[in-house]
Order: structure tokens, then C-alpha cells, then sequence
């Protein structure tokens, strides 16, 4: 049996529902599964110490009973320390997803990995980020592409529209400025400077958060309103039906390190993988876990984190409706071939059957 560890997945965050689909490849795959998530039980900070002191209870239950322990986040190792003390423990895997194991975060799970037999990166870019730090010593690092279930990837792509029409899903956290909302604006206003801003293109943003309303402000100070749109949180239908309309994905979110050691950027990015299910492109930045599954220009466009760049491309992209059918089409036969179901099941079981050969 393998004990899977994750975060609430009754929340809609990528980690949860990438934990989810973890649980369904394993049990396709013929794998006895139990899922263990600390909840709050009830509220106030009462109901937070009850859920997780009912997650330690379920540890002591499941883990006698259990081959292997994949944890979905790497905080989650901190409860399983006391298994070292066990003559025959479970192996440990976690999985990495990107900004809690990049620069200073590292740190604080650096002890926990390197218990672990095996750790799952959801990108190669992650992988070699944590390997340049836990070499010579640490455990080996798979590689497993999380998978998008929210487009129908066998459906056919829609027209392109005949406008220019930009997509943004991201949320907006002012404590997580990465994802490019501003790098787009100054790139807006830098082509709305020049009078080449078309009244052809429209930049429609999905998300919420508390940045939010200083975007909006943002956008006003620079006479944007005309081309943006704040659309706020959409249902999963809505979503993909902005994907399907749109010529592009626009998420340039940055990657970097700031003076305190914190990391930004992506550690693979889902939404890149959804647009490409329904037949659209992408423009990115040069670094991060996108570039797993954006070839800079074939799939989509890979530029640095600088206005001026992005309204060049733009600029180039308008009116070239052949250029983004046909990047379209190539980043939806990539998704295809390499980032289904079945790739997924079959990386994740490859990790799974070398870590218990390790262990064996």
C-alpha cells in the first residue's frame, strides 16, 4: 500500500489537484492508495490544531500498514522523522514541486529530502535547481510533467479569433509578484507610447487576489481600460472556454532570487500545459519549470523579463494569425505526445518501481 500525503485537496489550488491526480494514476495503475490530508476540523485556530492533531493520529494508524509514503509537498516530511528509528520503515518519496525547495527555502527541508529514497521534480528545471544543492549525497530526482485534465486535449482547437486576444490566468498575490500582470502593463503602455497599440487586442485576466486592485489602478494611470479586462475568478467551464477564444497565452512569470533568499517563478506551470490542450501558444520567460514544455519559437515564445521585449513581440505576433494557428498546433500535438495520461502514468510508475529497487 502507498500512503499518499496532501494538502486539503477539497481547496481548487494546482498542488491539491495535482495531488488528486496522483491518487487516480496510482489506483489505474493497480496500487492500494490511502489518501491522508490535514484539515482544519471546525473554526478559529482550534479547528487548525484539531485537523492536524487527526492527521498524526491517522500517521500512527497507516503508516505500519504501509510499502511507501509520497509526500505531495516537502513540509509534509516533518512528521515522518521518528521513522528513522524503525527497523523496516516505509521508503519516503516527496514530490517538488518549485519555489519551496528553490534558494533559502531549501534550507528548512533540506534534512527531510535527503531522507527520503526518491524525490519527484515536476520539472527539469526544478530538478537541477535542487541538485545543485543536495549533491553528492542526496537521493536521486525523477522527473514526472504534472498532467491537465481541465481541456479536453482530444477535442478540436477553435478558430483563432479575429481579434488579438490575450489570456491570463494567474492569480494576483502581492506577496507573489512573479507571474508578469505588470510586465504586461508597461509593455502595453510602451506600445500605446508609440501608437502602435491595435484596437484589435484585448487582454483578458483570470484570477483574483489582493493585488488585484493596484493592477487596476495601474492599468488606469496608463489609459488601458480600453484593452484590458479584469474578469475575475471563473468557474472551470469558463475557463476553458477563455482558452479556446484566445490567440495566446501571455504569463511571463519571472524567475529569480531576491536579496533575502526567497525564489520566484514556475516551478512547471499548468495553465501553460492547458492552453496548448486547446491549440494556443504561449509567450513565457527564459527561465523556469515552462520551459519543459515551451520550445521558444515553435510551441510558443520565451523572452526576458523586460517591457521593451514584450512589445516587440507583440508587436510581431498581431497581425500574424498563420504564425499563431501554426504554434498553436505545434504546442498541441507536443502536449499530446508527451504530457497525457498515459506519459504521466508511466513516468510516475517509473519512479515508483526504481525507488523500490533502491530500497529493495
Amino acid at each position: 500500500m502507498i500512503l499518499l500525503l496532501s494538502y486539503d485537496v477539497r481547496r481548487h489550488g494546482g498542488m491539491e489537484r495535482l495531488g488528486l491526480q496522483v491518487l487516480a494514476s496510482l489506483r489505474r495503475q493497480g496500487w492500494s492508495v490511502r489518501l491522508l490530508t490535514p484539515r482544519r476540523l471546525g473554526p478559529w485556530p482550534l479547528g487548525r490544531w484539531l485537523g492536524r492533531a487527526w492527521f498524526l493520529l491517522g500517521l500512527l494508524l497507516w503508516l505500519p500498514r504501509c510499502e511507501s509514503v509520497l509526500s505531495m509537498h516537502a513540509l509534509l516530511l516533518r512528521p515522518l522523522r521518528w521513522l528513522d528509528w524503525l527497523p523496516q520503515p516505509p521508503q519516503r518519496l516527496c514530490w517538488l514541486h518549485g519555489i519551496e525547495v528553490w534558494g533559502a527555502a531549501l534550507a528548512t527541508v533540506q534534512t527531510d529530502l535527503n531522507h527520503c529514497q526518491r524525490l519527484i521534480a515536476s520539472s527539469r528545471f526544478t530538478r537541477e535547481r535542487v541538485q545543485e544543492r543536495l549533491r553528492p549525497n542526496g537521493p536521486p530526482v525523477a522527473v514526472v510533467h504534472p498532467m491537465a485534465d481541465l481541456v479536453d486535449a482530444a477535442s478540436q482547437p477553435h478558430p483563432m479569433p479575429a481579434g488579438f486576444v490575450l489570456l491570463t490566468v494567474a492569480r494576483m498575490d502581492a506577496g507573489e509578484r512573479y507571474k508578469g500582470h505588470r510586465l504586461v502593463l508597461e509593455a502595453l503602455a510602451r506600445l500605446r507610447q508609440r501608437r502602435q497599440l491595435s484596437d484589435r487586442l484585448c487582454w483578458r485576466v483570470i484570477g483574483e487576489g489582493d493585488d488585484r486592485p493596484c493592477l487596476e489602478a495601474r492599468s488606469r494611470e496608463l489609459g488601458l481600460q480600453p484593452w484590458v479586462r479584469f474578469l475575475g475568478k471563473l468557474s472551470d467551464g469558463a475557463v476553458e472556454r477563455e482558452f479556446r477564444r484566445c490567440s495566446l497565452l501571455l504569463m511571463p512569470s519571472s524567475y529569480g532570487i531576491a536579496a533575502d533568499g526567497r525564489a520566484m517563478g514556475e516551478g512547471f506551470g499548468i495553465v501553460y500545459l492547458e492552453a496548448a490542450q486547446a491549440g494556443r501558444a504561449a509567450i513565457a520567460c527564459r527561465q523556469g519549470g515552462q520551459t519543459d514544455l515551451i520550445l521558444d519559437g515553435d510551441t510558443g515564445w520565451l523572452i526576458d523579463s523586460d517591457p521593451d521585449a514584450l512589445a516587440d513581440l507583440l508587436l510581431r505576433l498581431a497581425d500574424d494569425r498563420a504564425m499563431l494557428q501554426s504554434a498553436g498546433e505545434r504546442a498541441r500535438q507536443r502536449a499530446r505526445d508527451q504530457f497525457s495520461v498515459g506519459c504521466f502514468d508511466r513516468a510516475l510508475a517509473a519512479a515508483l518501481t526504481e525507488s523500490s529497487r533502491e530500497a529493495a
